[in-house]
């Protein structure tokens, strides 16, 4: 993570969950942070944090953390993220890594779902990933930084969730992986060095279905061990922390004890007994 000391990182969805705790890690490796959420109260919260956590406010290493920079952001309103940008780019000389990690989960059936409620799910699942991509590639580009973007995907990008009127979210994070690679592919035209990486967890313990008001059945629940926040960033750290030659393009992570693919729960088979 040395090369990443000193430089600049946005992550969107900061406030909490994957965002706060990809925020703090990066803070501890010297990275500054400048952490976007549309609520402000959780960005102050999450200073809070930031000042107590003995790892990032110790003395030996004071002068070794990053600074953090919270800043209040719709991600879905395109002028306040090139805003966001252009202020990193005056003054603090442009962005080094950003962290796509913003996004709902709204349980709406294609049967009778909303069309308010699909459009939300493609602004800022999608289209807010694409306009903040899109301007850290024009910052990275002009102030000539090989910089990296991580798109925070899931399994569900990847799979398909079995249970009823949640194929919208598989929707859009199944346009994550595509546009990940489309983001590749574009930048190998223009021979650019800016590398994008898609992390696609499992089930993690966060409060995306406190945000989207509702409560995931109890087969959900019991058939699928959660990750901690603290485990995507790690796996955050991870692709980062890779020599200039070397992208990681996909890492998926997935609780120990369950799939990528989920299964409807089956009567249990003895196999003692086969």
């Amino acid at each position: 993570m040395e090369q990443w000391r000193g430089r600049n990182a946005i992550v969107t969805g900061a406030g909490s969950g994957i965002g706060a705790a990809t925020a703090l890690e990066l803070l501890k490796h010297g990275v500054n942070v400048i952490g976007l959420d549309v609520q402000s109260a959780k960005l102050v919260s999450l200073e809070n944090s930031i000042k107590n956590d003995v790892a990032i406010t110790d003395t030996p290493k004071r002068d070794q953390r990053g600074i953090f920079y919270p800043k209040v952001c719709d991600i879905t309103n395109e002028r306040a993220v090139q805003d966001v940008f252009v202020w990193v780019d005056d003054a603090l000389g442009g962005v080094s890594v950003l962290v796509n990690n913003a996004g709902i989960i709204i349980r709406t059936s294609l049967l009778d779902g909303t069309l308010k409620d699909w459009t939300r799910f493609m602004d800022i699942n999608v289209l807010a990933q694409c306009v903040c991509s899109r301007e850290a590639y024009r910052s990275m580009t002009k102030n000539k930084i090989n910089g990296h973007i991580v798109q925070i995907n899931s399994i569900c990008g990847h799979s398909k969730t079995p249970y009823f009127a949640h194929k919208m979210y598989n929707a859009t994070k199944t346009a994550i992986t595509v546009l990940c690679e489309g983001l590749r592919h574009e930048l190998s035209l223009v021979d650019s060095k800016i590398k994008i990486s898609s992390i696609s967890p499992g089930s993690v313990d966060t409060d995306i279905f406190k945000t989207a008001q509702f409560r995931p059945s109890s087969q959900v629940v019991s058939s699928r061990p959660a990750l901690k926040p603290n485990d995507v960033a790690a796996a955050i750290i991870t692709v980062l922390d890779t020599p200039p030659h070397v992208e990681i393009a996909e890492l998926t992570i997935i609780p120990n004890g369950s799939t990528i693919q989920s299964y409807r729960t089956p009567l249990p088979v003895n196999l003692s007994e086969k």
